[in-house]
């Protein structure tokens, strides 16, 4: 009797974690879902830490001085 009670008690716990996991997905992708919905709406809104910012026009500032070399050289 003992012993069915724990494997049903197991069982149920482990039914009850399989339905928290897919319950979280599903929360996810909804919140996912509607931030990229807000990011198509208002783009503006959506900021980046001036630092990181400072590393992103350095990046491009790189590119493009890779790309204004590259291009002279394959003229000759």
């Amino acid at each position: 009797m003992l012993k069915t009670v724990l494997i049903l008690l197991v069982v149920l716990s482990i039914a009850l974690l399989l339905y928290l996991l897919y319950l979280s997905q599903k929360l996810l992708r909804q919140a996912q879902q509607q931030q990229a919905r807000e990011r198509r709406e208002n783009p503006l809104s959506y900021r980046v830490h001036p630092k990181l910012a400072e590393e992103l026009k350095k990046i491009e500032q790189l590119k493009q001085q890779r790309s204004g070399k590259n291009k002279p050289e394959a003229d000759q």
